[in-house]
Protein backbone atom coordinates (compact mmCIF):
# COMPACT_ATOMS: atom_id res chain seq x y z
CA UNK A 1 0.00 0.00 0.00
CA UNK A 2 1.11 3.33 -0.70
CA UNK A 3 1.71 6.14 1.95
CA UNK A 4 -0.01 9.70 1.19
CA UNK A 5 2.30 12.11 0.25
CA UNK A 6 0.16 15.67 -0.49
CA UNK A 7 -2.99 16.88 -2.00
CA UNK A 8 -3.66 19.75 -3.87
CA UNK A 9 -7.09 21.43 -5.49
CA UNK A 10 -7.41 24.59 -8.07
CA UNK A 11 -10.56 25.36 -8.06
CA UNK A 12 -11.83 28.19 -10.48
CA UNK A 13 -15.94 27.77 -9.83
CA UNK A 14 -17.79 25.78 -8.15
CA UNK A 15 -20.67 25.76 -9.80
CA UNK A 16 -22.39 26.37 -13.60
CA UNK A 17 -22.24 30.22 -14.03
CA UNK A 18 -19.21 30.70 -11.88
CA UNK A 19 -16.83 32.00 -14.91
CA UNK A 20 -17.32 33.72 -17.83
CA UNK A 21 -13.95 32.95 -19.75
CA UNK A 22 -13.01 32.35 -23.21
CA UNK A 23 -11.70 28.74 -23.71
CA UNK A 24 -8.85 28.94 -26.62
CA UNK A 25 -9.08 27.62 -30.47
CA UNK A 26 -5.38 27.41 -30.72
CA UNK A 27 -3.85 23.61 -29.56
CA UNK A 28 -0.29 25.65 -29.33
CA UNK A 29 -1.76 27.87 -27.03
CA UNK A 30 -4.50 26.08 -25.06
CA UNK A 31 -5.93 27.93 -21.84
CA UNK A 32 -4.89 27.59 -18.43
CA UNK A 33 -7.50 25.92 -16.37
CA UNK A 34 -5.84 24.90 -13.55
CA UNK A 35 -2.23 24.91 -11.35
CA UNK A 36 -0.81 22.53 -8.74
CA UNK A 37 2.07 22.02 -6.65
CA UNK A 38 2.56 18.31 -5.10
CA UNK A 39 4.94 18.30 -2.40
CA UNK A 40 6.61 14.90 -2.48
CA UNK A 41 9.38 14.81 -0.66
CA UNK A 42 11.90 13.53 -3.06
CA UNK A 43 10.78 10.36 -2.95
CA UNK A 44 11.21 8.05 -6.00
CA UNK A 45 8.68 6.80 -8.22
CA UNK A 46 5.84 8.62 -6.76
CA UNK A 47 1.99 8.27 -8.27
CA UNK A 48 0.00 10.72 -8.95
CA UNK A 49 -3.45 10.92 -9.61
CA UNK A 50 -4.96 14.00 -11.31
CA UNK A 51 -8.83 14.82 -11.79
CA UNK A 52 -10.12 17.48 -13.19
CA UNK A 53 -13.98 19.22 -13.93
CA UNK A 54 -14.74 21.86 -16.07
CA UNK A 55 -17.61 22.96 -17.94
CA UNK A 56 -18.36 24.45 -22.11
CA UNK A 57 -21.27 26.28 -23.42
CA UNK A 58 -21.13 26.64 -27.23
CA UNK A 59 -23.61 28.22 -29.49
CA UNK A 60 -23.15 26.06 -32.09
CA UNK A 61 -24.77 23.42 -34.42
CA UNK A 62 -22.02 21.60 -35.48
CA UNK A 63 -19.90 18.89 -33.62
CA UNK A 64 -17.36 20.12 -31.79
CA UNK A 65 -14.42 18.79 -29.99
CA UNK A 66 -12.71 19.80 -26.67
CA UNK A 67 -9.33 18.95 -25.36
CA UNK A 68 -7.96 18.86 -22.05
CA UNK A 69 -4.66 18.22 -21.19
CA UNK A 70 -2.24 17.56 -18.37
CA UNK A 71 0.82 18.85 -18.05
CA UNK A 72 4.25 18.26 -15.87
CA UNK A 73 6.72 20.44 -14.83
CA UNK A 74 5.73 24.01 -15.88
CA UNK A 75 2.83 26.49 -15.23
CA UNK A 76 3.25 27.90 -19.27
CA UNK A 77 0.81 26.39 -21.56
CA UNK A 78 3.01 25.94 -24.27
CA UNK A 79 5.58 23.73 -22.17
CA UNK A 80 6.37 21.11 -19.50
CA UNK A 81 5.59 17.13 -20.54
CA UNK A 82 1.88 16.43 -21.75
CA UNK A 83 1.22 13.59 -19.40
CA UNK A 84 -2.09 13.04 -20.54
CA UNK A 85 -4.31 14.15 -23.61
CA UNK A 86 -8.25 13.76 -23.60
CA UNK A 87 -10.59 14.75 -26.93
CA UNK A 88 -14.39 14.66 -27.02
CA UNK A 89 -15.94 14.75 -29.38
CA UNK A 90 -19.87 16.39 -28.88
CA UNK A 91 -22.17 16.04 -31.42
CA UNK A 92 -25.03 18.41 -31.48
CA UNK A 93 -28.63 19.00 -33.66
CA UNK A 94 -29.76 22.19 -32.75
CA UNK A 95 -27.71 25.20 -31.06
CA UNK A 96 -26.91 24.44 -27.71
CA UNK A 97 -26.83 27.29 -25.12
CA UNK A 98 -26.24 24.64 -22.22
CA UNK A 99 -23.77 23.52 -20.10
CA UNK A 100 -21.35 20.79 -21.20
CA UNK A 101 -19.39 19.39 -18.30
CA UNK A 102 -16.73 17.17 -18.94
CA UNK A 103 -14.57 15.14 -16.52
CA UNK A 104 -11.49 13.06 -16.25
CA UNK A 105 -9.02 11.34 -14.20
CA UNK A 106 -5.05 10.38 -15.34
CA UNK A 107 -2.29 8.93 -13.49
CA UNK A 108 1.39 10.22 -13.82
CA UNK A 109 3.12 6.89 -13.26
CA UNK A 110 6.34 8.32 -14.05
CA UNK A 111 6.94 11.53 -11.61
CA UNK A 112 10.25 12.34 -11.09
CA UNK A 113 11.91 12.34 -7.22
CA UNK A 114 11.64 15.96 -6.87
CA UNK A 115 10.65 18.30 -3.68
CA UNK A 116 7.71 19.46 -5.48
CA UNK A 117 6.64 19.00 -8.98
CA UNK A 118 3.92 20.96 -10.78
CA UNK A 119 1.12 19.89 -12.73
CA UNK A 120 -1.18 22.11 -15.26
CA UNK A 121 -4.58 21.18 -16.64
CA UNK A 122 -4.95 23.04 -20.08
CA UNK A 123 -8.12 22.69 -22.97
CA UNK A 124 -8.54 24.44 -25.94
CA UNK A 125 -11.78 23.73 -28.43
CA UNK A 126 -12.45 23.09 -31.88
CA UNK A 127 -14.89 26.67 -32.15
CA UNK A 128 -15.55 29.00 -29.93
CA UNK A 129 -16.33 28.62 -26.63
CA UNK A 130 -16.95 29.83 -23.33
CA UNK A 131 -15.72 28.29 -20.18
CA UNK A 132 -18.74 28.81 -17.91
CA UNK A 133 -18.00 26.34 -14.86
CA UNK A 134 -17.84 24.37 -12.70
CA UNK A 135 -13.60 23.77 -12.92
CA UNK A 136 -11.71 22.38 -10.51
CA UNK A 137 -8.52 20.17 -10.87
CA UNK A 138 -7.14 18.44 -7.97
CA UNK A 139 -4.34 15.68 -7.42
CA UNK A 140 -2.90 13.35 -4.97
CA UNK A 141 0.56 11.94 -4.60
CA UNK A 142 1.67 8.93 -2.87
CA UNK A 143 4.86 7.08 -2.89
CA UNK A 144 4.66 4.17 -5.53
CA UNK A 145 7.10 1.66 -4.13
CA UNK A 146 6.46 -1.09 -2.39
CA UNK A 147 8.44 -1.77 0.43
CA UNK A 148 10.93 -4.66 1.23
CA UNK A 149 9.73 -8.26 1.77
CA UNK A 150 6.01 -6.81 0.52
Amino acid sequence: MGKFLDMRTSQNASLTGGITASLSTLSTSPSLIGVIGLQTGSVSQPVVKLDGTMGVAVNTVSPYTVTILFARGSTFPTSGTRIYTAVYGIPTSVAITSNTILNLTAADLLAPAATQTVYTMLAYASTTATRNGPESFQGIAQNGSLPAGS
